[in-house]
C-alpha cells in the first residue's frame, strides 16, 4: 500500500489527528471509525475492494487535553502566516526575522504575546523601540496559538487534500 495520509475526526467532527492509511483501515475494520470521504483509488485484496479513505470519523468521542504548541521560530512564522506583522509583506521565510514588540533591553521576554514575524527592513526601522515609539503599528495582536487546536493540524494539510479544509474552517 502506498503512503497515504488520512484525516481522523472525533465523533463531533473536530479534527483529531492525521494518520497513515494502514491505521485508518484498522480503525474501520475494528468498527471504531467510519469513512466520511474517500479517494478515487481503491485498496484491493483477494476478497474485497475498498475505496481509499481520505477522512474517517471515530464512533466514540475522544476527550483530549489542550495541545501545547512549541515556542520556536517556525511556529511563530506559521502563526503569523509568514507575513511581516508591521508592513504586511510576505518575503521568503529566510528573509523574515523575529521581533520583540517590547525589546528585551526594555524588559520584554520571549513569549507568544511579545514576539512577531517582521521583515528585515521593518525590524531595522523599529530597532530597540516599542512600535509606538517607532511610529509603527501591528497588523494584529499576537497570541498563543495553543488556544486553537485545529490550527495546529491545519499546518499539515497536504496540497492534494483540499477536501480537508472544511473541517479546519478554512473554506
Amino acid at each position: 500500500m502506498r503512503k497515504m495520509s488520512v484525516l481522523v475526526l472525533n465523533q463531533n467532527y473536530e479534527p483529531l489527528n492525521i494518520c497513515d492509511g494502514r491505521r485508518a483501515i484498522r480503525l474501520i475494520f475494528k468498527n471504531k471509525a467510519e469513512v466520511i470521504d474517500s479517494d478515487q483509488s481503491h485498496i484491493h485484496s483477494e476478497k474485497l475492494n475498498l475505496p481509499t479513505p481520505s477522512i474517517i470519523r471515530l464512533y466514540k468521542l475522544i476527550r483530549r487535553r489542550k495541545l501545547k504548541v512549541s515556542f520556536n521560530r517556525r511556529n511563530i512564522l506559521r502563526r503569523d502566516k509568514f507575513t511581516c506583522q508591521y508592513c504586511g509583506n510576505k518575503p521568503p521565510a529566510g528573509e523574515l526575522t523575529l521581533d520583540h514588540i517590547t525589546p528585551r533591553s526594555k524588559g520584554g521576554g520571549d513569549s507568544w504575546e511579545n514576539v512577531v514575524a517582521a521583515c528585515k527592513r521593518c525590524n531595522n526601522v523599529k530597532a530597540d523601540q516599542s512600535p509606538s515609539q517607532a511610529g509603527m503599528r501591528l497588523l494584529k495582536k499576537p497570541g498563543d496559538p495553543s488556544r486553537y487546536p485545529p490550527m495546529l493540524l491545519s499546518w499539515k494539510i497536504p496540497e492534494h487534500r483540499q477536501n480537508w479544509r472544511i473541517y479546519f474552517f478554512m473554506d
